[in-house]
Order: C-alpha cells, then sequence, then structure tokens
C-alpha cells in the first residue's frame, strides 16, 4: 500500500511539473504573439479584417490533453467589436447616444413640468389645493428633483442629473415666483431671499458637477428675479446691488470656468435690465448716481472678460475681444447719453478717463500674462480709439465716426501683429460701417448752416478725413503683408485703396457742391442762381477730369492697374455726366467751356497712354504672366 501510495504521489508531481511547463510555454507563446500584433506590418501585408483571433487546433485522441501543440494558426476573419474612429457606425452610434440619453431626457423633464401645470390647474379648478398648499407642492416637488439629480449625479450618470438638476430649479423659482406675485404669500424681501439663496445653491452645484447648463439655468433664474418680483416702485440701489451681486457671482465663477457664455448672458442681462430702469425711472436728480453704477458694471465686465485668461494663463480669443470692446461702447453710450445735455463740455474729458482705465487694465495685463500679447494690444488699442475720440468731441466733431475710423485701423495692424484673420475682418466691417456714414449721415448739406459754410475746414470735414486716412492705412497694411495673405485677402489691399479715393473724390464732390449751396441760398436773384447752379456742374466736372489725369498718371508711374481701371472708369462718368447734365443745365457759355475742357482732358490723357503704350503692354503681360 505504501508503495502503491509513493508511486501515485510521484506521479502527481510529475504531471505538476509537467503543466508548469505547458503554463510557462503557453505564456511565452502568447507574449511573443501579442508582441507581433501590436508592431505595425507592411502597408502590403496588413489583414483588412478590423481584428485577427487567434485559433488553437482541438485535442487529438488518444492523445495527452496536455500536449502543446506544435503551432499556432492565425485567422483572419473579422471578430465584432465596436465601432471605432468616424466612420459611419461611429457617428450613429454617437447620434443615438446624444437622442438617447441627452435629448429624450430634457423633453421628458419639459413633459413633467408641463403636466405638473396641468395637474396644479386642475386641482386649482376642483378646490383640491389651497393657495399655500400649491406653492408647497412647488417646493417640494423642485427639492424632489434637486435630491433626485443628486442621486444620480452619485451613480455616474451625470448628464441626466444635470437635466433633472436644472428642472428642479425650474419648478423652485416659478414657486417662490407664484408665492409672491400670485398668491400673495411672502413679501418683496423674503422672496428675494429665498431666490438669491436658490441662485447661490445651483451656482455651487453648477462648479461641483462642472455643469454650464446648471450655471446657465442659475444666471437666467438669478437675472429673471428682479422682473418676476417687481412692485412697480423705484429702488434703484437695492435692484443694482442685486445685480452687481449676481455679476460678482458669474466672474466668481469665471475664475474658476472658462465659461464665456455666462459672461455674455450676465452682460446682456444688466444692460437690459440697467436700460428697463432707465426707462421707466431715471430723472436728471439721479445722474451721478446712475453713472457711479454704470461704472461699476463696466470695470467689473472689463475684468470679466480676461480674468481667467490671467488666472489660468489663456491666451485671449477673439470672443474675449468682443466682449472687452462691447462693454466699452455700451458704457461710453450711456455716459454719453447721461451726461450731453448738461455736462457736453467734460465729455472729451470722460473719454481720456476712459482711455486711462484701459491703460491700466492694459498694464495689468502685461504684468500678468506677458506671453498673452493680444490681450495687452487689445486693451493698447481701446485706450488710444478713447483718446483719439476725445479730441472731436471736446471739438463737437462726428465723433462715432472718427472712433470708428481710428479702431478699424488700429484692429487692422492688430489683426497682422497677431495673424488673426478674424480681427482683420472684424475691422473690415467696421471700416464698412465707417463708409456707410460717411455716405449717408455725416455727409449731409444743412441748409440753415449755409452762412457759416467753410469749405473744407467745417465738422463733417474731420471724421472725412479720419474715415480717408484709416482706409489709406488699412491698405498700405495689406500692401506691406501680402506674403501673409490667405486667397480670400489679396484683393483688400487694391479695394482699400480704391475705396479711400473714392471717398476723396466724393468728398470733394460735396464740399463744391455745399460752398455753391451756401452762394445759392444766400442769392436773391434769379439769374445769379442759375449761374451759380452752372458754375457749380462745372467745377465738378473739372475736379473729375483732373482726379482722372491724378490716377492715370499714379497708375502709370507706380505700374498699378487697378488705379488705371479706375481713372477709365471716372473719365466714363465725367463724360456722360458732362453730355447728359452739364449740356442740357448750364447757361451757354459754361456749356462751351465744359465741351473744350473735357476734350482738352481726353486727349492729355489719349497722349499720356500713347506715349506710355509700350510699358503699359509690358506690365498687363507681366501682371498676366504671374497670375
Amino acid at each position: 500500500m505504501v508503495t502503491n501510495s509513493d508511486d501515485q504521489l510521484k506521479q502527481l508531481a510529475s504531471r505538476l511539473e509537467r503543466i508548469e511547463r505547458i503554463l510557462q510555454s503557453q505564456i511565452q507563446r502568447i507574449h511573443a504573439l501579442e508582441a507581433r500584433l501590436a508592431a505595425p506590418a507592411p502597408a502590403e501585408a496588413v489583414p483588412t479584417p478590423a481584428a485577427v483571433a487567434v485559433v488553437l487546433p482541438p485535442p487529438v485522441p488518444g492523445h495527452d490533453e496536455f500536449a502543446v501543440p506544435s503551432s499556432v494558426e492565425t485567422s483572419t476573419q473579422p471578430v465584432a467589436s465596436a465601432p471605432q474612429g468616424n466612420g459611419p457606425e461611429a457617428y450613429r452610434e454617437s447620434l443615438e447616444s446624444k437622442i438617447g440619453g441627452n435629448l429624450l431626457n430634457k423633453i421628458g423633464m419639459a413633459a413633467i413640468i408641463l403636466g405638473m401645470a396641468y395637474f396644479l390647474k386642475y386641482a386649482i379648478d376642483n378646490e383640491w389645493i389651497g393657495e399655500a398648499g400649491r406653492v408647497m407642492v412647488g417646493v417640494l416637488t423642485g427639492l424632489g428633483f434637486v435630491a433626485w439629480g443628486e442621486s444620480l449625479q452619485r451613480k455616474g450618470m451625470r448628464g441626466y442629473a444635470v437635466t433633472v438638476l436644472g428642472g428642479g430649479v425650474a419648478i423652485l423659482y416659478f414657486s417662490i415666483f407664484a408665492a409672491f406675485s400670485f398668491y400673495r404669500l411672502l413679501d418683496q424681501t423674503p422672496a428675494l431671499l429665498l431666490m438669491v439663496l436658490i441662485t447661490a445653491a445651483t451656482v455651487v452645484m453648477s462648479v461641483r458637477y462642472d455643469s454650464k447648463t446648471i450655471a446657465i439655468f442659475a444666471t437666467v433664474g438669478g437675472f429673471l428675479t428682479p422682473a418676476l418680483l417687481s412692485t412697480g416702485k423705484d429702488n434703484q440701489t437695492g435692484l443694482f446691488t442685486y445685480i452687481l451681486f449676481l455679476d460678482l457671482g458669474v466672474l466668481a465663477l469665471a475664475y474658476f470656468r472658462n465659461w464665456r457664455v455666462l459672461n455674455l448672458l450676465a452682460f446682456c442681462f444688466t444692460q437690459a435690465i440697467f436700460a428697463g430702469w432707465s426707462i421707466n425711472f431715471y430723472s436728471v436728480v439721479k445722474l451721478w448716481q446712475t453713472e457711479f453704477w454704470l461704472t461699476v458694471f463696466f470695470l467689473l465686465f472689463a475684468v470679466m472678460s480676461f480674468l481667467y485668461n490671467i488666472t489660468h494663463q489663456h491666451k485671449t480669443t477673439f470672443r474675449d475681444l468682443s466682449l472687452i470692446a462691447l462693454n466699452g461702447a455700451c458704457y461710453f453710450l450711456w455716459t454719453y447719453a447721461l451726461l450731453e445735455s448738461r455736462y457736453s463740455h467734460y465729455l472729451g474729458f470722460y473719454a481720456v478717463l476712459m482711455a486711462a482705465a484701459y491703460v491700466g487694465l492694459g498694464s495689468v495685463a502685461y504684468r500678468r500674462a506677458q506671453q498673452d500679447a493680444y490681450l495687452f494690444l487689445v486693451f493698447l488699442g481701446l485706450g488710444l480709439t478713447c483718446l483719439t475720440v476725445a479730441i472731436p468731441i471736446q471739438l463737437k466733431q462726428n465723433w462715432i465716426t472718427i472712433g470708428w475710423s481710428v479702431e478699424a485701423a488700429v484692429l487692422t495692424w492688430m489683426g497682422f501683429h497677431l495673424h488673426s484673420s478674424k480681427t482683420r475682418w472684424a475691422a473690415l466691417s467696421i471700416a464698412a460701417l465707417v463708409a456707410y456714414r460717411l455716405l449717408f449721415l455725416d455727409s449731409a448739406f444743412n441748409a440753415a448752416l449755409a452762412d457759416d459754410f467753410t469749405f473744407l475746414f467745417n465738422r463733417r470735414g474731420m471724421a472725412f478725413a479720419a474715415g480717408i486716412a484709416a482706409l489709406f492705412a488699412m491698405a498700405y497694411l495689406y500692401s506691406q503683408t501680402r506674403e501673409k495673405l490667405q486667397d480670400m485677402e489679396r484683393w483688400r489691399a487694391g479695394a482699400l485703396f480704391i475705396g479711400g479715393n473714392l471717398l476723396v473724390l466724393f468728398f470733394l464732390t460735396t464740399e463744391i457742391s455745399g460752398s455753391f449751396e451756401a452762394a445759392y441760398y444766400r442769392a436773391s436773384d434769379y439769374q445769379l442762381k442759375r449761374d451759380i447752379r452752372s458754375r457749380m456742374q462745372l467745377s465738378i466736372s473739372g475736379l473729375w477730369g483732373l482726379y482722372s489725369i491724378v490716377m492715370v498718371t499714379l497708375g502709370i508711374l507706380r505700374r498699378q492697374r487697378p488705379l488705371r481701371l479706375f481713372a477709365i472708369l471716372l473719365f466714363a462718368a465725367t463724360i456722360l455726366k458732362v453730355f447728359l447734365v452739364d449740356l442740357s443745365e448750364m447757361e451757354k457759355i459754361y456749356r462751351i467751356i465744359a465741351s473744350i475742357g473735357l476734350g482738352v482732358l481726353l486727349l492729355l490723357v489719349s497722349m499720356m497712354y500713347q506715349r506710355y503704350r509700350t510699358q503699359i503692354n509690358d506690365f498687363v503681360l507681366k501682371e498676366k504672366g504671374n497670375g
């Protein structure tokens, strides 16, 4: 018995050793196979299927079940796997996830809120629930949704939890509003405090869950509270203090999270509430108190627009720039509207103070974020714009046009310095607004001021000078950086230069017209008035003809085909004007002068083209070859 037992133990030990050797061998084979599969295969050897399966042969009857297979076969049959990459399958799965896991829960929450509203209405109609009971049902429902959202968040269902929490917050807001406005169960102060508490709790939840959706709920709900709880009486200090605390909350969120939409929401709501209060309650007695609040909000949003960028060392984007510029523009327009009637002599000084504020913010940005040149240049550019605008404001000139002109030129320079095509597009948009103002608003002739008209040096003269200088400066910047331009930007240098020349021609034409119009309104004799009209038309035609010659000369000397084409078009306009307008309206002597003068100008231009025909043909052929 002992011998048999010893033999069995030896057999078992031997078998265990074989099993260990087999396992080690298999592990080595698996490692080798994994390494071979992980290694990049040559392009022509890569199998088409998404995965390669390892297939082991079945045990052979009569052989030891622990026998090691002599080879490992690989199969190139595809193995079912989840869709990867950006292919159609992955897109469909992503779309299903978005609809099933995100959109449907939001629609469901809206349906629940709507159903609650219908239930409460039904209960009210049937007198099941009193006024206090209705409010309590709403509050308990809202708190229940908040608790449910907390539970879902702990279970990892974040997207679902955010929707539930948002719905609960909305129900709480409207419950407090109903208690105050519909049923008079709460006075304004406790209702306001409860809504502030709801807003603060929602802000905390948004940071805790890192949820922009909840933060938007809190922001919108907080700013709607004054409108929901309004009693129709003025309380400027209380209202703007409440708005200030809300904006400070958004400022705190701006410190922790890069949620730019909240900054824009807070700014828009603040401006809207201020506008509503001004329409209903503003009076001159409240001027300086109102200006104080305007200044506070201006500084707050100026800091909010770049706080996250400085604290987290993120570079400023075009969206940050838009909020900075919009904040400054609204503040300045509000201030101008408030002070213009009684303190117009100090508005230029106010613009200088704004310039100093922007320079101060720029210095802070330069010290705290030296790698973010964009932010520093934005503040520097806005400061320069305010400083430039201060001069025409103090001199009672068309400061809006002048300010926009300076801003367009500065933004173009910044766009090239920072390699930002969006900033250059913004500059072009502002330049278009400048051109619109010059052509349709600033150029109108006022007959009441005919006696005080001064040729060139008048109210519109400085506005045109600023706009023309801005267009020529932008054209120069584009021409000096052609290698940095995108394909769609290569036409801009020529277009801006032509646009500047058109403005020059338009301005000189309106100045000539204005000069003769002033003399026309002062004249009392009919024949004298006809003579003034004739001289005006002759002068305008002469201006156009001479300007055409200057453009042709520059086009030939500078080898600029657009200038020559512009000159030819201007000649065509001059010819049409002389034959269709001048010869029918002028007195006889002026018709003669106009016809002969036009003929002389055309002969001069034709002679220049004949004289430089070879050079012009060479220019054109060279330009086509380069094109």
